[in-house]
Parts: structure tokens; C-alpha cells; sequence
């Protein structure tokens, strides 16, 4: 005779939370990484914003500095320096400024080339805005446009003669105001923003211009 074990039925017992201990380490540990991942793609991207308003400033004062140079090139010489120099800060587009006697520069001059902020609580005054337009722009130049157009001054340094033709008074050379095919030299400084004004870039370039007084060549005097 074959007998059988008894059934017995067993109660589970109360599950002590383990498995839900276990999830939420590994959940924490998710967040964690996903917390991190994000930061990281944040940091890029103002990297990245970084740079392309580093660029943008760049390249609006690269633009200026060939602009202006261009501008100097066409400018038509009528026996003399073609552009009248810069009395003070309220200056005009056709004017150029000049070193003082002593060598040093007007002060607003020096505050353009040396001046950290775009808009200082002391406004810069005398300068020039660029005559193209680099801000607003549309279709598949605007991710190239500006915050602010740029601006620029003019610097007359004086004609360049051989060594010991000068008569020097200062920085500047005062002779052959009129002899057609003298370079005069100019320094032109350059102010840029990027995207925005958190970038501001000044670049500088000494450009000479050659007078071609009576020779046809030069055409008209244009903005920078």
C-alpha cells in the first residue's frame, strides 16, 4: 500500500523590501548619469556659442580694417592730405585724427584702443560706424550678423620718407604734403562684437596709401 505525504500549504512571508532597495540604488544611479550627460551638453554648447561669438567679433573687425583700407586707397589727393584731421570727439566721417606734438594720442583716441567694455559708463566718443550693414541681417546671412555694427577711427600718421629726409615734429613727418607719389601712412583700429556684447574684439591694421594727385587714378572719396 502506498501512502501519500500530506499537502501542506505554506503562507509566504512578508517580503522585506530588498528588491525595491536594489531599484532605487539603480535608479539614483540613472539620474546621476543622466544629470551628468546633460551638464556636460550644456558646457558644450556655451563652448561652442563661446567660440562662434569669438569668430563673428573676429571677422566684423577684419571686415572694417579691409573696408576702411579700401576706402583710403580710393581717395582722391588734390595736392595734399585729402582728409581734414579730427579736431576733437564730435568728428565726422571725412576727418582723420593725429597724434598731438607731444607724440601721445588724444585721450578719447586712447580710450577706443584700449577700452574693455562695449558700452563703458563713460560712452566712447569720436568714432566712426562701419558704412555696411552687419547686424539684422536675413536668409543665409543671418546666423553671420552682428549685435552691434562695428565702428573704427582713422589715424594720420604722417607721409613716409627715407631716413633723414624728415623734419620730425612729434610722430608725425610735416614735409612733402604735395608730391604725387608719396605714401602717407594711417593706422586704422577696428571695434567689434559677436552675436552679442559679451565678446568685444579691437584689431588694428597700418595701412599706406600712395598720393596719385592729378592722375587720374583715384576715384572719389567714399565712407569707410
Amino acid at each position: 500500500m502506498i501512502s501519500k505525504a500530506p499537502f501542506v500549504f505554506r503562507v509566504p512571508r512578508d517580503q522585506r523590501g530588498a528588491v525595491l532597495f536594489v531599484a532605487l540604488i539603480f535608479l539614483i544611479l540613472l539620474t546621476l548619469l543622466a544629470l551628468t550627460a546633460t551638464s556636460t551638453s550644456i558646457l558644450q554648447e556655451k563652448m561652442t556659442g563661446g567660440m562662434r561669438n569669438r569668430q563673428l567679433s573676429l571677422s566684423g573687425a577684419e571686415s572694417v580694417l579691409r573696408g576702411a583700407e579700401a576706402s583710403l586707397w580710393q581717395l582722391s589727393y588734390v595736392g595734399s592730405q585729402p582728409l581734414p584731421p579730427c579736431i576733437d570727439a564730435s568728428a565726422s566721417v571725412n576727418c582723420v585724427y593725429r597724434p598731438l606734438p607731444s607724440g601721445l594720442l588724444m585721450d578719447n583716441v586712447q580710450r577706443f584702443r584700449s577700452e574693455k567694455e562695449w558700452e563703458p559708463a563713460t560712452p566712447l566718443s569720436g568714432w566712426f560706424t562701419y558704412a555696411y550693414a552687419m547686424t539684422g541681417l536675413s536668409g543665409s546671412a543671418e546666423t553671420a550678423a552682428l549685435g552691434e555694427e562695428p565702428r573704427l577711427i582713422i589715424e594720420d600718421m604722417g607721409p613716409a620718407v627715407p631716413p633723414g629726409a624728415g623734419q620730425q615734429l612729434g610722430t608725425r613727418d610735416r614735409e612733402l604734403t604735395s608730391l604725387v607719389g608719396r605714401h602717407e601712412w594711417y593706422r586704422i583700429t577696428a571695434r567689434s562684437v559677436g552675436g552679442s556684447d559679451a565678446v568685444v574684439r579691437v584689431a588694428e591694421s597700418v595701412y599706406s596709401a600712395i598720393d596719385l594727385t592729378n592722375t587720374g587714378f583715384n576715384a572719389p572719396p567714399g565712407g569707410p
